[in-house]
């Protein structure tokens, strides 16, 4: 039995939106193909990084994506899990990061927590094995998917749950 994590990502749509961010760049005339090549970089990256978290049989498995290249597979025994990890910061670019940096860094790191919640979100969910190992099963904005990933973790491994 198969158990994902929500929202798992649904990659023909996401190669379906990588396909139509692409036309117009690889179809532009007017620019070399090195400035094409480049350009190409922000829709990969857009589409292509995402988490998939699912538990299979009796072991839990993530694995994160970037820019569609996949990074190592993380897996543990669902018997080693001691506990979960609720995790949730407050808001990372706050009134420091807006006097150091400006304006655009506060809300260039706002959009990106939105269009690419794998990479940010202030809501985290890990996993603890006996051995010390943290995985992370899944983070975002959505409090209704962080509750509902919480319930199924909870359910399956029966593992105690820490709030950070």
């Amino acid at each position: 039995m198969v158990t994902q994590l929500q929202p798992f990502p649904d990659r023909r749509r996401r190669l379906i939106i990588l396909g139509v961010l692409l036309v117009p760049i690889l179809l532009s005339y007017k620019i070399g193909f090195l400035w094409r090549g480049m350009a190409c970089i922000v829709p990969l990256v857009f589409t292509g990084t995402f988490r998939e978290s699912q538990i299979v049989k009796e072991r839990f498995r993530t694995q994160f994506f970037f820019a569609w290249i996949p990074f190592r597979k993380q897996s543990c025994d669902l018997r080693a899990v001691v506990s979960l990890r609720a995790k949730h910061e407050e808001d990372k670019y706050g009134c420091l990061t807006l006097v150091l940096f400006g304006p655009f860094q506060w809300v260039f790191g706002k959009v990106f927590d939105q269009i690419i919640p794998a990479i940010g979100g202030p809501l985290e969910l890990w996993v603890e094995t006996a051995k010390g190992r943290e995985l992370m099963a899944w983070n975002g904005h959505s409090q209704e998917l962080f509750e509902q990933n919480l319930a199924i973790l909870e359910a399956r491994t029966g593992a105690p749950i820490r709030t950070v």
